[in-house]
């Protein structure tokens, strides 16, 4: 993997950990479907970013029903469409660093 993806995956884990806490205590307040659902998407999401960087393409896959589905939870909540797409942004980086090359091969062709 390019040091630049290595480097956004690992501040994007950091930040979904932050993220986890927050939500945990969302549903320790107060249990809902909707905390528990934005949970377990949480949960999903730092286990993806795990998975991927043990370079697991299903984890990339992951990545994007999880962001598929946060985008339209924040379309459904009524953070409006603007708010929503920018929640996409953080999986299109991880794309394109993708096509990043290291030792002439790019990282999407080194995910198993």
């Amino acid at each position: 993997m390019h040091i630049l993806l290595i480097i956004y995956v690992l501040f994007t884990l950091i930040a979904s950990i932050f993220v986890l806490k927050y939500t945990i205590q969302n549903v320790a307040n107060e249990i809902s479907s909707k905390n528990i659902a934005l949970l377990m998407v949480d949960l999903l999401d730092i286990l993806f970013m795990i998975m991927f960087l043990k370079w697991k393409k299903w984890a990339l896959y992951g990545l994007a029903m999880n962001t598929i589905v946060m985008f339209i939870y924040n379309l459904s909540e009524g953070y409006g469409f603007f708010l929503s797409v920018l929640g996409l942004f953080g999986f299109f980086i991880i794309c394109a660093l993708l096509f990043l090359k290291k030792d002439g091969r790019t990282g999407y062709q080194n995910l198993k």
